[in-house]
């Protein structure tokens, strides 16, 4: 991964415009923003494939658990 964002995952971004740097605002690095954006992709992906069908539980689970941790920035897992 980069050692430069750019990140406008949440409300948090600096200026309304975005974060950019080693760190965002919410003190995200740019290596979990990139990883985040490839959740989200993946997600889009998921949805798509569903489209038109209804999704499993465990579908629904992983984009509503998956949006959450990528809008938010936070996760509730347990470390």
């Amino acid at each position: 991964m980069s050692d430069n964002m750019f990140c406008f995952q949440c409300e948090q971004t600096a200026g309304c415009t975005g974060c950019t740097g080693k760190a965002g605002v919410c003190g995200k690095t740019a290596d979990v923003a990139g990883l985040q954006d490839e959740l989200t992709g993946a997600l889009v992906g998921l949805a798509r494939a569903a489209s038109g069908n209804t999704p499993s539980s465990a579908a629904h689970r992983a984009m509503i658990e998956g949006l959450f941790t990528t809008i938010t920035n936070v996760s509730r897992l347990k470390m």
